[in-house]
């Protein structure tokens, strides 16, 4: 990755347009446009799940892994299970932390509970996170990974 600082007068004092150059939109560039539409915004420490006939609060840096079956969400925290409905995507937004990586179409991990990446079948690997959660990564989320873990 190469950045590059320009300067422009012309723009005003309070304002900061970033371009980013790729031969095509991979889930690297995804992840980076990501981080940057979100950087300016604050963190949420907590995040509120609904489940069942109550609306949960759960402390983002307890929470393991999310992952989607269909429309069926399941939370990992360090203590418990939490089900619910909704899409993965809306999740990862409301998430708004670099450290929640999307691993595959149906999952996102916190790479502060990543104990080992191993090879699965058919190309894939296989994430083990801590309190013996795991998930398989995609291939096309690997180099993902390996820049957060600066392989």
């Amino acid at each position: 990755m190469k950045v590059t600082y320009q300067q422009n007068n012309k723009l005003p004092a309070d304002e900061i347009r970033i371009s980013i150059t790729s031969r095509s939109r991979t889930p690297q560039v995804e992840h980076l446009i990501n981080y940057l539409t979100n950087f300016a915004q604050s963190k949420e420490t907590t995040i509120p799940i609904k489940s069942d006939d109550q609306v949960l609060i759960v402390k983002t840096a307890n929470l393991l892994m999310v992952e989607v079956n269909q429309h069926e969400l399941t939370f990992y925290t360090i203590d418990r299970t939490i089900t619910t409905t909704g899409k993965l995507k809306d999740i990862q937004e409301r998430l708004n932390d670099p450290k929640f990586i999307q691993v595959s179409r149906h999952a996102i991990i916190n790479m502060d509970y990543l104990q080992s990446i191993e090879n699965g079948f058919s190309g894939t690997m296989i994430a083990k996170l801590s309190h013996n959660i795991k998930t398989s990564i995609s291939r096309r989320f690997v180099p993902i990974i390996k820049e957060y873990l600066g392989l």
